[in-house]
């Protein structure tokens, strides 16, 4: 069962999280994937975060997915399920 549960936004039921689709639109799937996606650019961020304070550097391009995940996830932004990024 795919339940529904976002609170990613300013534009959830309530203000405490949409249990249905959300009000934004984003179906629980995409809300699954995105809760994933900020799970894991989380861990990449405190990963970077030691490194830099152990005096390492961080390619610049791990900086831009951080970014780019994090713009990913934001309300009305993209609820594309097949994102694909081109440079």
């Amino acid at each position: 069962m795919n339940q529904m549960f976002c609170f990613q936004c300013q534009e959830t039921a309530g203000n405490k999280g949409c249990t249905l689709n959300g009000v934004c639109g984003k179906t629980a799937a995409l809300a699954n994937m995105q809760d994933l996606l900020i799970y894991v650019t989380k861990g990449l961020s405190e990963v970077t975060t030691k490194l830099r304070f152990e005096g390492r550097n961080i390619l610049p391009e791990v900086n831009h997915y951080i970014t780019l995940n994090l713009f990913t996830t934001i309300t009305n932004a993209n609820f594309d399920d097949e994102v694909s990024i081109k440079e």
